[in-house]
C-alpha cells in the first residue's frame, strides 16, 4: 500500500509543477499532512493517556535530522529535478536507495559488503549513469542531467533516513516519529518558499492541483506510518528491498495518468540499474 502511494507521488508532482514553484508545492504538502498527523496524534494519545509520548530534548536534534533527510533534502532535489526530467525516470534513479544504504553500513556499521555487494555497486551505478545521461556524454552539461543527479541525491538522502530513522523508532512509535518529521520537514519547506518563491505564486490554482496537493499530502501520511510501522519490527534491508517495485509502480502511473513516454532506450538502461541493486541486494539475502 504505501509503495503504491509513493509511487504515485512523482505523476502528481508533475502535475503540480505545471501551476507551481517546487519548494512551493513540498511547503503546502507538509503544511498539510502536519495538520493531519499532529491532530490524529493529540486524539490518539489523549484516549490513551498513561501512554502519552514525551519526546526528550536530548533527541531532538536526531528528529530533526531525520526530517532534514527524509522530508527536507528528497523534496526539494526531487520536486526541483522533476522539472527537468521524467517521473519514469525518477523513479528507476530513486530505487538505487538500497544501494546507497549497503555502501553507508559498510562505512558507518562496519558491516561486510562482500563481492556481490561492490558488483552490485558498479552494475548500479553504471546504469544510472546511463540512464541519467541517455547514453550519451554529450548530456552531461544540460537540464535533463542536473534533473536526473538531484534524483539520484534523493536515493541517497533516503538511504541516511532509514538508518536514522530505525534509530529513532527504537525509541517512539511510528505516528510520533512522522508527526514530528513532517512538523520540522514544513518549517524548512516552507521558509525556504517563503524566501525564494514568493513571486512564483499563482493567484489561483486549477482543480487539477489542488486535487494533487490533496492526494500528495494526506495519502503520504498513511504511507509513511504504514513503511515505518513496518521498519520498527524489520531491518532496513529486508525493508529497502522492496523499493525494486518502485520503477514498474511509477512507470505504469505516470504513463496512464499524465500520458509520459518511456523509450526502449530507458527501459534497457532502467534494467542495468535495477540488475545492479538486486545483485547488491542478493549479498545480503539469498
Amino acid at each position: 500500500m504505501a509503495l503504491v502511494i509513493f509511487a504515485s507521488a512523482y505523476a502528481l508532482i508533475r502535475i503540480a509543477l505545471a501551476e507551481l514553484p517546487p519548494l512551493t508545492i513540498g511547503a503546502i504538502r507538509f503544511i498539510l499532512a502536519s495538520s493531519v498527523m499532529v491532530s490524529l496524534t493529540k486524539i490518539r494519545y489523549r484516549r490513551r493517556s498513561a501512554q502519552k509520548p514525551k519526546v526528550a530534548s536530548s533527541d531532538l536534534p536526531l528528529l530533526f535530522g531525520l526530517s532534514f533527510v527524509q522530508i527536507f533534502i528528497p523534496n526539494s532535489f526531487q520536486n526541483i529535478g522533476l522539472e527537468y526530467t521524467t517521473a519514469s525516470v525518477s523513479s528507476v534513479l530513486q530505487s538505487t536507495t538500497p544501494v546507497f544504504t549497503l555502501v553507508l553500513s559498510f562505512t558507518l556499521l562496519k558491516e561486510n559488503i562482500g563481492w556481490r555487494g561492490i558488483l552490485g555497486v558498479v552494475v548500479g551505478m553504471t546504469g544510472v549513469v546511463l540512464l541519467s545521461t541517455g547514453g550519451n556524454p554529450a548530456t552531461l552539461a544540460g537540464s535533463v542531467f542536473l534533473g536526473n543527479v538531484l534524483q539520484v541525491g534523493v536515493a541517497a538522502s533516503y538511504a541516511i533516513s532509514g538508518i536514522i530513522g530505525k534509530v529513532a523508532l527504537r525509541k517512539y512509535a511510528p505516528m510520533v516519529v512522522v508527526t514530528a518529521s513532517f512538523a520540522f520537514g514544513a518549517v524548512l519547506l516552507t521558509a525556504l518558499a517563503l524566501v525564494f518563491e514568493r513571486n512564483l505564486w499563482p493567484a489561483f490554482l486549477s482543480n487539477e492541483v489542488i486535487v494533487a496537493l490533496c492526494l500528495l499530502s494526506f495519502l503520504y501520511c498513511l504511507a509513511l506510518v504504514a513503511w515505518y510501522d513496518v521498519l520498527q519490527r524489520t531491518s532496513v534491508f529486508e525493508l529497502y528491498v522492496l523499493l525494486f517495485t518502485m520503477p514498474v509502480l511509477a512507470v505504469l502511473i505516470s504513463v496512464v495518468l499524465i500520458g509520459e513516454d518511456f523509450t526502449m532506450l530507458d527501459i534497457t538502461f532502467s534494467a542495468v540499474t535495477l540488475l545492479g541493486v538486486a545483485i547488491t541486494e542478493s549479498g545480503k539475502h539469498n
